[in-house]
Formats: structure tokens, sequence, C-alpha cells
């Protein structure tokens, strides 16, 4: 029987906070998406540096874990029983959120801005055409839609369901996915902005431009499950060495991504961009697992709590996040201690939230 990675949950849960604050950060900072749901007046540097940061890694660990844990529960489970608790888990809470939740959060970009419309007139004709989106419930979308893919996959070639002995981390196989990333993340870029969302047929919302990181991701962290990474005897990523690349790649990245650039981009620095967030992303990855495996690697009461709750935390947090920053954007106070405040707030109450009635419901409970 297998023994529970605990370090892993805990990563999901460290991730999870992380993009709380993320979330409120993208409120604050310089050159926010002008369909972000609720902006202050004022900005910062600061906010801008750690959201184009953290954007290189959060999505991608999130897929990671995803994959890695997903092949492990088809490998267990025949597929009706896998497909109901995806359903369960996944999809119906993905359902409701995009249907529902949604809504109110997009329409958030409408009333923060003080401009008169209703939320029906907007439901019934701004949302279901130019500011369609499934706020942040396009990855529970996009999820199941890697599950369908993965479930086709090792039903048309079963070996894959099972484990090899451990297996190392090797420097090809690293080239190789950063080779592959930076040629397809290359290719999407010169056809694609980066500002760009699509939903076919309003069915799953993604963004063409980093869905390829999150496709790899995923997958290779079925690979990783296959090859026992991270498992008694199998590969582990040491920190110090990972430590050191990932801080190496955090300066490397953000002195390109903050320079001037000129516009269009020539195909140079297109292929450039592309292999330094590839690059990045991969390296983060492990550096996150290292980091957690060497001081977070524990089932305490604390952990367990944060693991219990991480899922409902990231249905809920967006809500409260952005009536957060709403409620705040008129008090007077230095930028940070508001900032502060707001990521407090928000995540003390998705929390209690989740704590006290979320995790009641069938979606969230943790079997």
């Amino acid at each position: 029987m297998e023994q529970r990675i605990f370090f892993l949950d805990n990563v999901k849960s460290g991730i999870i906070w992380l993009m709380v604050i993320f979330h409120a950060a993208m409120s604050y900072m310089e050159y926010a998406p002008e369909w972000w749901y609720v902006l202050n007046e004022e900005k910062t540097w600061a906010a801008t540096v750690f959201v184009v940061w953290a954007d290189v890694f959060i999505m991608p660990i999130m897929f990671f874990i995803s994959g890695y844990f997903g092949i492990a529960s088809l490998s267990k489970q025949r597929a009706f029983f896998f497909w109901k608790h995806k359903w369960q888990r996944v999809g119906i809470p993905w359902i409701i959120g995009s249907i529902a939740i949604a809504p109110y959060i997009a329409y958030l970009m409408i009333a923060s801005r003080a401009i008169s419309m209703s939320f029906s007139y907007f439901y019934t004709t701004l949302f279901w055409g130019p500011a369609y989106q499934q706020a942040h419930y396009w990855y529970l979308g996009f999820l199941m839609a890697l599950y369908g893919v993965l479930f086709l996959v090792c039903q048309a070639f079963p070996g894959i369901m099972i484990r090899m002995k451990p297996q190392m981390l090797s420097g090809r196989f690293f080239a190789a996915i950063a080779v592959i990333s930076t040629t397809v993340v290359a290719i999407v870029n010169n056809i694609v902005s980066d500002v760009t969302w699509v939903h076919p047929l309003y069915i799953l919302c993604l963004q063409p431009t980093r869905a390829p990181l999150y496709i790899i991701s995923f997958f290779m962290g079925a690979y990783g499950w296959k090859n026992q990474w991270f498992s008694s005897g199998g590969y582990m990523p040491d920190f110090n060495k990972w430590g050191f690349l990932f801080v190496s790649m955090s300066v490397i990245y953000l002195l390109y991504r903050l320079m001037p650039v000129s516009i269009p981009f020539p195909v140079w620095q297109c292929i450039i961009g592309a292999a330094l967030h590839s690059i990045f992303c991969l390296v983060s990855i492990f550096t996150i697992i290292a980091i957690f495996h060497r001081f977070f690697n524990t089932n305490s009461i604390i952990w367990q709590n944060l693991a219990a709750t991480s899922y409902p935390i990231y249905y809920i947090h967006q809500i409260i996040v952005q009536n957060a920053v709403w409620i705040f954007r008129p008090v007077e106070m230095n930028l940070y201690v508001k900032y502060s405040i707001v990521c407090v707030v928000s995540l003390a109450l998705s929390f209690f939230i989740s704590k006290n009635m979320l995790i009641r419901l069938p979606f969230f409970k943790i079997k």
C-alpha cells in the first residue's frame, strides 16, 4: 500500500494560499488587465513584480500535482468510480461555479467602476457576449478535459498505469521538456496575444499562451508518478541545487519581463521569452516540491486543516478578495498596509467559511 506523501498535499495548500494574495496583488499592480474585477486607484511596482513572478508557476504546479495524483487515482479505480469521483469533486463544482458564481465576479468589473448597469442586464447581454468568462473556475473545466485525455490514453495503453521501478530525473529529460515547452510556447505567442482568452462553445475557458505549459505540467506529473518520483527510493529534488536555479531564474526572468520591449515582438525576442518562461516554470515546480519536502513534510494538525480547506478556499476566495479590495479602496492609508489588511481578511474569511461551511458539502469533503 502506498504511503501518503504529505509534502505534496501541503504543496497544494501552500500554493492556494499564495494564490489568494496573488489575486489580491493584481488589484494594486501597474498595468493590470483592463477587465480585472476591482482595481485600486493607487498602484505599486512591488505588486507588479510579485504578480509577474508568481504568475509563472502558480497554475503549472497545480496541474503538475493534479496529474501526479490523477493517474494514481485512475490506476486504482474502475472507470465508473474514477469518473463518479471526478464529476463530484471537480466537474459539478466547475459547472456551478461557472454558471452561478462567475457571473457575479465578472459583474464586479462593472459595479466597482460605478457604471450604471443592473446585474440582470449584464448577465443577459454582456456576460454571454464579450464579457464571458469562468473566473478562476476555468481551471476545473480544463482539468476535467485533461482527465479525459489521460483516461483515453490509459485505455489505449494500459501499461501506462503500471509503475516502473524508481527512476531519477535525468538532465536529458529536463532538457527535452524545456525544448518542447519553449517551441510550443513560442509558436503560440507568435499567433495569439498573451492577454487573449478563448471560450470554445462556452465550455472550456483558457488562455492559449499558457495552456501548453499547463498541459505539459499535467502529463509530466503523471510521468513522475509512473517513475515513482518523490516516493521512497525515487527521485527527490535537491533543495540547494534547485533553490540556486530558482533564485537565478527569478532574477533573469524578471529582468527580461520588466525591461522595455518593442511591439510587435521580433521573433528572436519571442523565442527568448518563451525559453525563459518555460525553464523558469519547470525549475519552479521542482524547487517548490524540494522546499516543501525539506521544511513542510508533516501531517501536523495545522497542515491537516490547511489540506482539508485548500480546495474550498480556492473555490470561494475570489468573491472575498475582490469585495475586500472594493471595501478598502476608499480608505486612505499606506498602500502596503491596505494590501496586507486585504490579504489577512481574505485569507481569514476564506478559511473560516471553508472550515465551518463548505467542507461539509460532498464536493469538498476529503475521503
